[in-house]
């Protein structure tokens, strides 16, 4: 029994295929947080963001306690907000590349949200 594959098939396979490959890559290059990596390696702090995010793992947590797990952060008034600024490197970019930012914001002593941005 042959099997043929008619040309709307065909373009249904290449989708799924690369689909399932940009999942890979993405899911590849992106790294789960560490401390010793993040104190190690603050170039490529970036690969760690998306878990930091993600995870909330810095939710709710005292900056002494942020402190203690990410270090002093570069900037601590970041557009006269309180908030504790940390650089990530610079991510693979098409274009120039640029430093990624995590941006933890505070409100009464505790962290309530977690941003990566572009400088």
């Amino acid at each position: 029994m042959r099997f043929i594959l008619k040309k709307h098939d065909k373009v249904l396979f290449v989708f799924f295929a690369a689909a399932l490959i940009g999942s890979f890559l993405i899911w590849t290059f992106e790294e789960q947080f560490d401390e010793k990596g993040w104190s190690a390696n603050p170039s490529m702090r970036y690969q760690m963001a998306d878990d930091i995010i993600d995870s909330d793992l810095l939710i709710r947590k005292s900056k002494d306690d942020i402190i203690n797990l990410l270090g002093l952060p570069y900037d601590t008034n970041l557009f006269g907000k309180d908030n504790f600024v940390y650089k990530l490197g610079k991510p693979p970019s098409f274009s120039e590349p640029k430093v990624a930012l995590l941006i933890i914001v505070f409100e009464l002593d505790r962290a309530v949200e977690v941003i990566e941005s572009i400088e």
